[in-house]
């Protein structure tokens, strides 16, 4: 299947000084790009900083299925990339013992998909309907598995949790960890979590009514090498209102974002935020990022651990024009507050409102949000970054995603892993034949040498347009902006003392021998 890409992003193909221009690609079954003759981009209202921006990603390896069952349902996928560059995804699949099951599958780098397991074979899990997967990957490499289980009871289920052990290659049976049994919503129960610098699990799930068998409340737990906690209330379950679809995050300093919405008075929705303290234990008094009303699934939380950037993703459509908003929220740990940012993203087109989202940060602070836009039959990935705004989507597959929402993580190599269910396969007989897939966008700022990479170092970063390049070989350095103006050129070797009057901003530093050529960023203040 060909599919259209639209750069605003992209290196020239030998200076790799970035384009200012929009282009239309294809490419072929073989992954082969040629460039077609010049089509329209999606019309933009109000875009700020619009310019090709740090990531340079090449989608031109196909998609995989990674579900591989085309006559029967799998969906809700979820992923997690290791620090050695490892994706692992979990998702829900049917198969013929009427059973739906969290099925695993790992990818190692250069190798192929692992055979897909059961999260959890054996005992009361193993025998019932599983839903709702969510995965994290601890620093020791061990792996982290919630879901939640049927327990016959009110069409509700209780969470479970599945462990991998690094040391000695096994996965533990799964075991129920939620307080109550069968009080989590069937179909609306989602949950995630994420693993302490420690190696233990925090989990937080939404949509269960054990307060008053009505309204639908927001739960966590943790476990502290020995126990799991009893369950911790997170939304407010004294106010009446239902509350759901919670996002956790480590946000550095021995300290996590707990992201949920909860309903008020009318019928709107409020976005709010707990911090969650590894050492105590002890939840922050809730507060409000924004009290626009964000729908359901319209919002995401990130977190770039090089600039300890905080930031949450709201999407939402407007009628008049007809178009799509995405704004972000900035954390300030100081004050403990969220601020809307000047950077916005505004799309007329007449598919607005037809968008999921997922949003993640590489170790540099530049960061993607992936969309799915249904009527379009569309992937796309926009880039963003603080100091520079938005770019402008690339089209990066074309085929019939289903409704729900991407899933996006960098790897320490700062390629881009997505998952998604797509309906490629559906017959229209009414049953959605969902697959899951996979693709990756390949970091090319890396160059010919990896190895040559860990050689330079440039410091300090962010700078006043002073600073030291330390290398161990001679390169030519040239200096760009985010338009790709070139600011000049140099060589460099052992230690350089480089002095240049820049304004503050982003600019890239492009090395380039006989053996490698590769990029590195710096931000002047």
């Amino acid at each position: 299947m060909k599919k259209s890409l639209f750069f605003a992003s992209t290196f020239l193909t030998v200076s790799l000084c970035f384009s200012q221009n929009f282009a239309s690609y294809e490419t072929d079954e073989n992954g082969k790009i040629f460039q077609k003759t010049e089509s329209q981009l999606p019309s933009v209202l109000n875009q700020n900083n619009k310019g090709p921006l740090a990531l340079n990603l090449d989608w031109s390896n196909p998609d995989e299925n990674i579900s591989e069952q085309p006559t029967v349902d799998s969906w809700d996928p979820r992923l997690e990339v290791g620090n050695d560059g490892t994706a692992y995804v979990v998702y829900s699949d049917n198969h013929s013992s009427g059973l739906q099951k969290i099925m695993f599958r790992k990818k190692e780098l250069n190798q192929e998909w692992s055979d897909a397991i059961f999260v959890d074979t054996g005992g009361e899990i193993g025998g019932r309907n599983n839903h709702f997967g969510a995965i994290a990957a601890s620093p020791n490499g061990d792996l982290h598995v919630t879901y939640n289980v049927w327990a016959f009871e009110n069409i509700r289920n209780y969470v479970a949790y599945s462990y991998y052990e690094a040391a000695t290659d096994t996965w533990n049976d799964g075991v129920k960890i939620s307080d109550a049994g069968g009080t989590v919503n069937h179909t609306s129960g989602r949950h995630d979590l994420y693993s302490t610098e420690d190696n233990l699990p925090v989990v937080v799930w939404g949509y269960d009514f054990r307060e008053n068998q009505v309204n639908e409340e927001i739960y966590m737990k943790y476990f502290d090498g020995t126990d799991w906690s009893s369950d911790i209330a997170v939304s407010d379950v004294t106010d009446s209102q239902n509350a759901g679809y919670p996002y956790i995050r480590s946000i550095g300093d021995s300290k996590a974002m707990i992201l949920y919405s909860e309903k008020v008075n009318g019928g709107s929705t409020e976005l709010k935020y707990r911090i969650y303290d590894e050492v105590t234990h002890d939840l922050s008094t809730a507060k409000i990022v924004t009290l626009d009303n964000v729908g359901t699934f319209n919002y995401n939380l990130a977190y770039s651990s090089s600039t300890d950037e905080v930031m949450v993703l709201t999407w939402h459509g407007d009628p008049s024009p007809k178009r799509d908003i995405i704004r972000i929220y900035d954390y300030d740990a100081g004050a403990d507050s969220f601020t809307l940012s000047a950077n916005t993203y505004e799309d007329v087109s007449p598919d607005a409102g037809s968008k999921r989202m997922s949003m993640d940060c590489n170790s540099e602070g530049d960061c993607a949000v992936v969309f799915t836009n249904f009527f379009a039959d569309t992937n796309s990935v926009i880039e963003y970054n603080s100091t520079d705004g938005f770019g402008t989507p690339l089209v990066i597959n074309e085929e019939n995603p289903a409704l729900e929402e991407p899933n996006c993580k960098f790897d320490p190599n700062g390629s881009l892993h997505v998952v998604w269910n797509d309906k490629r396969f559906d017959d229209g007989q009414g049953f959605d034949e969902r697959e899951v897939f996979y693709e990756k966008g390949v970091n090319l700022n890396l160059g010919t040498n990896d190895v040559a990479e860990a050689t330079i170092a440039v410091y300090p970063n962010p700078s006043n347009g002073k600073f030291t390049i330390s290398t161990t070989a001679s390169y030519t350095m040239e200096i760009y902006d985010v338009l790709g103006r070139m600011y000049s050129a140099e060589a460099v070797s052992g230690t350089t003392t480089v002095t240049k009057t820049l304004s503050p901003g982003t600019y890239f530093l492009h090395f380039k021998n006989e053996e490698a050529s590769f990029v590195k960023k710096i931000l002047v203040q």
